[in-house]
């Protein structure tokens, strides 16, 4: 299930996905999850919209399933309904979303996309 939620301070749509799910699951701001993205990213050079930014920062810090690394195609929906309890953040094509206890929070629909890695948070 999707539901619309905005976490930027100043409701824009940009390409803040990494800062807005970071901030949602983990129950903090948007400035706070920003600088903590911002200071990992500095400290290797990188930018934090980067894909392989998200996807190695993540996996210092937590554990994960690679479902495009197994050769699986399955949509974030489908990944709803397998982990219906807890707080997880999913990476697909370009972009990465939140889901907590099944209900994927995000500026525009991202179900029916194919999930890359699936993090759990809590």
């Amino acid at each position: 299930m999707f539901k619309y939620l905005n976490l930027n301070p100043k409701k824009r749509i940009v390409s803040d996905c990494t800062v807005r799910a970071f901030a949602l699951a983990h129950n903090i701001s948007w400035y706070k999850a920003y600088d903590i993205l911002s200071e990992y990213a500095r400290e290797r050079c990188i930018v934090i919209d980067d894909t392989s930014f998200i996807d190695d920062f993540l996996s210092e810090n937590y554990d994960y399933i690679c479902y495009k690394c197994k050769g699986k195609r399955i949509t974030v929906q489908e990944i709803s309904e397998l982990y219906p309890r807890g707080t997880y953040l999913i990476t697909m094509s370009g972009h990465i979303t939140c889901m907590i206890d099944g209900v994927v929070y995000d500026i525009w629909d991202c179900t029916d996309k194919y999930a890359w890695r699936v993090w759990q948070i809590k």
